[in-house]
């Protein structure tokens, strides 16, 4: 018994672990949205500093969930939950790597050379961002299957957005090519963000049913 009250100590302390990465991680996205939106060189910097922030987090949890499936054997559903705390810090990683990606993306756009319709267009997609982030967050909280279907559709939105941006430059707006490939470059890592929100509700998915989802959207 007191074996049992140790792993479920330890499981516990990893899942506030990966609830505590999620907050900082949503702080993170709200931070390179802004520093886009503003061309902030200086928030640029911080975010990129910032970085091994996540990648110590991802150190601390997957050698707390590999120890923990490696000395203490946890029944299938606890078993399942350190393999998607785990996955979860792995998206939460790579999301924090598409935020240093868009601030080193900032670092080489002059202030006055990203247009207005760039910078609002960009800005919707990343608040959408922001919530899918946070609702997956929510949704591994409460471990519900519904929340985990909605995301879906707050990702249609954000792809629907993002197609919306490819064409205005087919209508033949004149840019700049090397800013026009940066900010086409921060579109598509603001959109891979929301994907890797969807894939973590994929995730609660399998927690909660034990199901796997035949189509992940990222990797």
């Amino acid at each position: 018994m007191e074996l049992r009250r140790d792993f479920h100590q330890r499981l516990d302390e990893l899942y506030a672990e990966t609830l505590r990465m999620g907050g900082d991680l949503l702080e993170t996205i709200e931070k390179t949205r802004i520093c886009f939106a503003t061309l902030d060189r200086g928030l640029a910097e911080e975010i990129i500093a910032g970085d091994d922030l996540f990648d110590a987090y991802i150190d601390r949890i997957e050698e707390g969930g590999m120890e923990l499936i490696a000395l203490q054997a946890p029944v299938a559903v606890d078993l399942r939950r350190i393999m998607v705390i785990m996955r979860m810090a792995q998206h939460f990683e790579r999301m924090a790597d598409l935020c240093e990606d868009i601030a080193q993306a900032v670092r080489h756009l002059p202030s006055d050379s990203v247009s207005s319709w760039m910078r609002e267009a960009i800005d919707e997609m990343a608040r959408r961002a922001v919530r899918l982030v946070e609702r997956s967050i929510e949704c591994f909280k409460e471990r519900s299957v519904e929340m985990a279907m909605e995301l879906d559709a707050m990702d249609d939105a954000v792809d629907k957005l993002h197609r919306k941006f490819f064409k205005e430059f087919d209508r033949g707006r004149e840019e700049d090519l090397e800013v026009a490939v940066r900010v086409v470059m921060v579109a598509r890592f603001f959109e891979r963000i929301a994907d890797h929100a969807v894939d973590i509700g994929e995730h609660v998915r399998f927690m909660v049913e034990g199901t796997i989802s035949p189509n992940p959207q990222s990797r």
